[in-house]
């Protein structure tokens, strides 16, 4: 697949297509659900759980797929009503979950219990161990996407925050909602032990945010909602893109080209993640 760009002061877009990610539907009983329901109208899928994995995960075992850069698991989780993820264990990773859809209840074995709704984000740094559930309590779907960042390090301490967000912050401009705990010129809501940031917006029809991605960063970028142009690459829902610097860097232009029906109305949603260039990063199997 082509690299190229018309223009040679922005930033080298690949786009992944949807149907490149892989589907998992995993049966009810492996996180300890009750079976599926039928002839629910609340329900919008006839599985209780559909996630797209963006790069080789569970069931889903493609080496050439494996990471990108410090990214090493994006999951994309549409969770029907009252079901959910039951207690399980992690560690070694900084993750973050971002709730699209529906409201996420969250309990850890730190003592923390809360619901978490649209635009709103949380961490976790799992270090030395950490276990926890999630679930959709409410009897409409629950969607959210769930990254696993590899830390800078194993052994750290164990670590939980969240955020609840900004309409107003997000709503055609990017919020810059994680960023490197270690880089004292930034302050986020969320700051990670790893050299990574997150951006996300929500944007009218026709508006357009833009970002200098620098020489020595690298991006992917998940069109959640609607329908974006990226340097003049069209993606749609659940399409994502592997974003590289040209050799002085680069420009990074995102474009409402279209919109879905949302809860916060007829928008297009972009979440954002740049961290340090690795060459050779990205798919290889396609």
């Amino acid at each position: 697949m082509s690299n190229s760009n018309n223009n040679e002061n922005e930033s080298l877009v690949r786009v992944i297509p949807n149907d490149k990610l892989f589907v998992s539907e995993p049966p009810p009983e492996w996180f300890g659900n009750p079976e599926n329901v039928e002839n629910n109208d609340n329900w919008t899928n006839g599985n209780w759980l559909k996630s797209r994995f963006h790069f080789s995960f569970a069931e889903y075992r493609e080496w050439a797929n494996s990471a990108f850069g410090v990214l090493r698991v994006m999951n994309d989780d549409l969770v029907q009503g009252k079901r959910g993820f039951g207690e399980h264990g992690h560690s070694n990773m900084e993750i973050i979950t971002y709730i699209v859809e529906g409201s996420l209840t969250h309990k850890d074995s730190m003592g923390t219990k809360e619901t978490l709704n649209r635009g709103s984000i949380q961490f976790m740094t799992a270090g030395r161990g950490i276990r926890h559930s999630e679930f959709n309590l409410s009897e409409k779907p629950l969607r959210f996407i769930q990254t696993w960042i590899t830390p800078r390090k194993s052994g750290l301490k164990q670590n939980y925050g969240s955020c609840s967000g900004s309409l107003e912050g997000r709503k055609n401009q990017l919020q810059h909602l994680v960023s490197n705990a270690q880089d004292s010129s930034l302050s986020t809501p969320v700051e990670i032990e790893q050299d990574c940031d997150a951006y996300v917006t929500e944007l009218d029809l026709g508006k357009e945010v833009s970002m200098d991605l620098q020489k020595d960063r690298m991006a992917y970028l998940l069109c959640v909602e609607g329908q974006v142009k990226v340097n003049g690459k069209q993606l749609q829902r659940h399409d994502a893109a592997e974003i590289k610097p040209t050799a002085n860097g680069g420009k990074l232009n995102i474009q409402c080209t279209g919109t879905e029906k949302t809860e916060t109305g007829e928008v297009a949603h972009v979440l954002l993640f740049t961290m340090k260039l690795e060459p050779g990063a990205g798919r290889t199997d396609f």
